[in-house]
């Protein structure tokens, strides 16, 4: 059974339902990231087709501090911005345009943002977005503050009984934004008087950021302070209505992010937690992957490598709780998930959702999909045969087919090259690259008299009969096998040797007519192996 459609069965059908996930945009995120927002995704989508009353958000959680300077940018220039909200620091690539120009803050968050939401929006999933800042601002968490001020002995409580962190007398789990400096990271509350808080802005309370020292008392409403994590995240819940919601293992880990904020909702907010569930994670490439290599390391280059539907299909076929290994720098890694894809995507023509497989299929397109059958060339013979410029691809593939392409076939087709040509370019092996080669390749010095005879064959048929029609060439290539009495294994290989340097490639009849149809003569001493 597929895994969302099963975690659907768990929830209470009987009142309307909010699928919610969050992320800080403190940098490009990278595409591990995308298996928190995919699973949210999909589960909503079950639920929804399952006929739930049901709908789906995100927040940007912009009000967090930049804690951590992403190597990629000027250290001497983001420096003194540390420890400020992350909507508060300037855009670092102010001159590149948004993927949204909607979005109504340019600034650090929003650009690191706009990349995030531009890649999981590519893979089908459009939440609504809501801005932490804005929640804030507009008093939305000014409830929710309050209870978390009147409540903080209970909340040191849960700390303690959860995590086992003894809180001192005096902490408060909220920060204010210094109205001196502009820093949340390094203010420390110390008292709460039912209007107003009194705060330090501390030179030395964490490594990464500078206090200036400043004291004084502030009300922490309206977007002035904001909650620490493990309070910030249950005020989400309560705002927002939100009734499910997963997280990593990393906040589902004993005494994690998780239970705590459980803890506090029900505790110090006197409201039901939302469902939860523990997701894996997406590995991606291990530490072979960099992006100055140009690899797919952000969600966004991710967004890039593959097809939505065939990206989206990686997180379907895998349950939520088990890590997915995605690395692309092997070259096999592409074209067997395109296979694997393909193999589920004709279980559907077939079966519908009937299967698990069909169901794998249906949840990982962006629509509802059509059942009339629609041919799909695979992708490592894509790949193989855009290599021959002289081969026409609509031709090669119609000919497999038996049959003219429909207009949504020559989509396919149009795609898979275009993800093929970034796939060669970037992540194919040697093995996997093709080309004529001008000097008899050294793996063809080992052919076999048998084999050579049967080159020779070759040579005589088309020196004698002239095929244009790579698909009759194939057939008599094919029936010379049986009259010479060699095996196909070892008759086919001698031409891919001869003319390529390897054991295989793409249909014999293409190969040996389009590089006759560039030089007849240099084709027919090669199969002579004359040299």
């Amino acid at each position: 059974m597929y895994w969302a459609d099963e975690l659907a069965t768990k929830i209470d059908k009987t009142h309307q339902q909010r699928v919610d996930d969050m992320k800080t945009p403190s940098g490009h995120a990278h595409a591990g990231s995308l298996r928190a927002i995919a699973t949210h995704g999909l589960l909503y989508e079950a639920l929804r087709d399952q006929g739930f009353d049901v709908d789906f958000t995100y927040v940007v959680n912009d009000m967090d501090p930049m804690d951590g300077l992403p190597v990629y940018l000027d250290q001497t220039k983001y420096e003194q911005h540390m420890g400020k909200p992350l909507l508060q620091i300037p855009d670092p690539y102010p001159d590149t345009p948004f993927f949204n120009e909607g979005f109504r803050a340019k600034n650090f968050a929003g650009r690191f943002a706009d990349e995030y939401i531009h890649a999981f929006e590519t893979l089908g999933f459009k939440p609504q977005i809501f801005w932490s800042s804005d929640l804030y601002k507009a008093g939305l968490m000014d409830e929710w503050v309050r209870k978390a001020l009147d409540n903080v002995e209970e909340i040191r409580k849960i700390y303690f009984e959860v995590a086992h962190q003894k809180k001192p007398d005096g902490w408060y789990p909220i920060q204010v934004i210094c109205p001196v400096c502009g820093k949340i990271g390094s203010s420390l509350v110390t008292g709460w008087d039912g209007k107003e808080v009194t705060y330090e802005c501390k030179p030395n309370m964490v490594k990464w950021a500078v206090g200036c020292g400043a004291v004084g008392k502030i009300s922490p409403f309206g977007g002035n302070a904001k909650l620490m994590w493990k309070v910030d995240w249950p005020s989400y819940w309560a705002v927002l209505k939100v009734t499910v919601e997963g997280a990593g293992k990393d906040h589902f880990a004993a005494g994690g992010s998780r239970y705590i904020s459980m803890e506090v909702m029900s505790r110090a907010f006197g409201l039901e937690p939302p469902f939860g569930f523990l997701h894996e994670f997406l590995l991606i490439g291990g530490a072979k992957m960099s992006s100055s290599k140009g690899n797919a390391t952000s969600a966004y280059d991710f967004s890039r490598l593959l097809p939505p539907e065939v990206a989206r299909f990686l997180f379907v076929r895998t349950p939520y709780q088990r890590a997915i290994s995605f690395d692309p720098l092997i070259s096999t890694t592409i074209p067997e998930l395109f296979d694997e894809y393909d193999r589920c995507a004709n279980q559907w023509f077939e079966h519908g959702a009937e299967t698990d497989f069909g169901r794998f299929y249906e949840a990982s397109q962006l629509g509802a999909p059509s059942r009339e059958k629609v041919y799909l060339p695979r992708f490592k013979t894509v790949a193989t045969i855009m290599q021959f410029p002289n081969v026409n691809l609509v031709q090669y593939f119609e000919a497999e087919k038996g049959g003219a392409f429909t207009p949504a076939e020559l989509r396919i087709l149009d795609e898979r090259t275009s993800y093929a040509e970034l796939w060669l370019k970037q992540y194919a092996g040697e093995a996997d690259k093709y080309v004529v080669q001008r000097s008899l390749p050294d793996e063809a010095k080992t052919l076999s008299d048998e084999q050579k005879q049967f080159l020779n064959g070759v040579a005589d048929m088309i020196s004698g009969q002239g095929y244009s029609d790579a698909t009759t060439l194939q057939e008599r290539i094919y029936e010379l096998t049986k009259t010479r009495g060699i095996s196909s294994k070892d008759a086919f290989s001698a031409i891919y040797l001869s003319l390529i340097g390897k054991t295989s490639g793409p249909k014999a009849g293409w190969l040996v007519l389009q590089a006759a149809q560039n030089d007849k003569d240099f084709v027919l001493d090669r199969l002579r192996l004359i040299h």
